[in-house]
């Protein structure tokens, strides 16, 4: 598919290290993908399935059916790798995993998507006399699917509200239903949290609510 189909703001540029030569490469953000799958396709479902959550690891396999048929992806996530978004391993890692699997379903099958690569460090831009930093920048900061946030803050789940962009992903609710079983979490302390944030179950809750709710487990497991 060429690089026609994508909108000029679906594509980043970016100038990378491969071997020992900068090389310019153009990586389409998962939304273009989105895009063009959704309006060449009567028929579309995406599904994702977590395959392991750890604290600092994360693995998600992605299921896009179309009208050519099913393809599958995984997105792996990790504290060490992506630094910057160590708060949403879940959301990035099934951000890539839905990435790989429209890329294999043929849509822009022959660019990696950004998100793919968005802890690879571009190539060092050179000062202009001042004290700017000569330190290369990430190549694009991750655009999770479907209206979901990028970086987010971390918060007491307490300090709740609604508002925040749309519902919570199948992912997200995935991670937190076993993330409380491992934290051993009775009903009555789901209440007591979900109630703040004006839910009753975790699929009521927005995307950054579900995030901070995701990091708050993991920090009581691991305390």
């Amino acid at each position: 598919m060429s690089t026609n189909a994508f909108l000029d703001y679906e594509l980043v540029t970016r100038r990378v290290k491969v071997g020992n030569e900068w090389q310019t490469k153009v990586f389409p953000v998962v939304g273009g993908r989105l895009r063009i799958v959704h309006e060449s396709n009567d028929h579309l479902s995406i599904e994702t399935q977590i395959v392991k959550l750890e604290s600092d690891f994360v693995v998600v396999r992605a299921t896009v059916e179309t009208t050519k048929g099913k393809f599958s992806g995984t997105g792996t996530a990790s504290t060490q790798r992506d630094a910057r978004l160590a708060d949403a391993l879940v959301e990035l890692a099934e951000t890539r995993a839905i990435a790989r699997a429209l890329r294999f379903g043929g849509i822009g099958s022959e660019y990696t998507s950004a998100e793919e690569v968005s802890h690879v460090v571009a190539e060092p831009e050179l000062s202009t006399g001042g004290n700017e930093s000569k330190v290369g920048k990430p190549v694009l900061e991750p655009q999770e699917s479907e209206n979901k946030q990028e970086t987010k803050q971390p918060v007491h789940p307490k300090n709740g509200g609604n508002g925040n962009g749309g519902r919570a992903t199948g992912a997200q609710c995935r991670a937190l239903y076993a993330l409380s079983k491992k934290a051993k979490m009775c009903d009555e302390d789901l209440d007591s949290l979900l109630r703040p944030l004006n839910s009753t179950r975790f699929e009521d809750l927005t995307l950054s609510d579900a995030s901070r709710l995701i990091q708050y487990f993991q920090t009581q497991i691991a305390a």
